[in-house]
């Protein structure tokens, strides 16, 4: 605990991330079944002599004064109770069903029959006003109040004239698509390579200013004061990992659009192991829920 309270206050302080190496032990190998002393024989023998950390903090809290001996023995007494309770009512259990175990914060977000199997029910309407359309077309082609590259200038002018004229090519379609959730109040968050310009310098999410190292402009986080946060980061070269955390991202709020762009099929098969494991299984295996969307560059538009 005091190494995690370090860590948690240096990041506190500094922004800074942490890795904190934990070295340690099972001291039943694998499972409680196993038996590691098959491979790792003076590994284990050592092991064995070494208390368990539970009688050797409960030794601590009493040589610190901090406890007595008889609240720790009321504590684990407490706990036995609790399990040994649990157990009981556990034999009476005949059988079970994957949606007992589902592990997920999202319990109101659909509407389920008395065996805990969401109903399925017709599409809602998705349309969206043409003011509220014509609000986000125009923040996304206006003029930032950043100086802009020369090349950005004429991006924006000819997203104006398509807003005149009532089209949109693959950029302005998705930026409605962003712009019309966030500004709903749903947050959405965009991360993979290159995507605050887009791979074809087509999206241009995150503006830069020629003349001020770092300062940047994001138009769809600027079309409403209530409207919810854009996140649009570009990611490292670490698909795996970067696919990984924003899984984990998106399982805990369903009212999030949590979306990975890979730049193109090979950044993806570096990522394949997520997919297979943890995305396409999520549900069957892993019991959890997700609104992750992946995609390859040439289907980004389609949200």
């Amino acid at each position: 605990m005091h190494v995690c309270n370090v860590a948690a206050n240096w990041r506190a302080d500094w922004g800074k991330d942490v890795v904190i190496d934990l070295v340690c032990y099972r001291r039943n190998g694998h499972n409680e079944a196993d038996e590691p002393s098959f491979t790792q024989p003076l590994m284990y023998k050592r092991i064995r002599e070494l208390p368990n950390v539970l009688n050797k903090y409960a030794d601590q809290l009493v040589a610190e004064g901090t406890v007595c001996q008889a609240d720790i023995d009321e504590e684990i007494a407490a706990f036995d109770k609790i399990m040994n309770e649990a157990y009981q009512k556990s034999t009476a259990i005949t059988k079970m069903k994957l949606t007992d175990w589902l592990d997920s914060p999202w319990d109101h977000f659909f509407e389920c029959d008395a065996n805990k199997v969401p109903i399925l029910r017709e599409t809602p309407p998705t349309g969206i006003s043409d003011s509220v359309l014509k609000r986000i077309a125009e923040t996304f082609s206006a003029d930032p109040p950043i100086k802009v590259h020369p090349g950005i200038k004429r991006i924006l002018k000819g997203r104006t004239k398509m807003v005149e004229a009532q089209q949109a090519d693959w950029a302005l379609g998705e930026a409605l698509a962003i712009g019309s959730l966030l500004m709903e109040g749903y947050h959405v968050r965009l991360s993979g390579q290159d995507v605050e310009r887009g791979t074809f310098s087509h999206r241009h999410h995150v503006l830069h200013d020629q003349d001020v190292d770092g300062r940047v402009y994001n138009p769809l986080q600027n079309l409403s004061s209530s409207q919810q946060k854009y996140s649009v980061s570009n990611s490292s070269l670490s698909e795996f990992g970067v696919l990984g955390f924003e899984l984990g991202f998106s399982q805990h709020n369903p009212n999030s659009l949590v979306c990975w762009e890979a730049q193109f099929g090979d950044f993806f098969n570096t990522a394949q192991c997520i997919v297979d494991q943890f995305i396409s299984s999520g549900q069957d295996k892993w019991v959890r829920m997700t609104f992750n969307c992946h995609s390859f560059t040439f289907f980004v538009g389609r949200i």
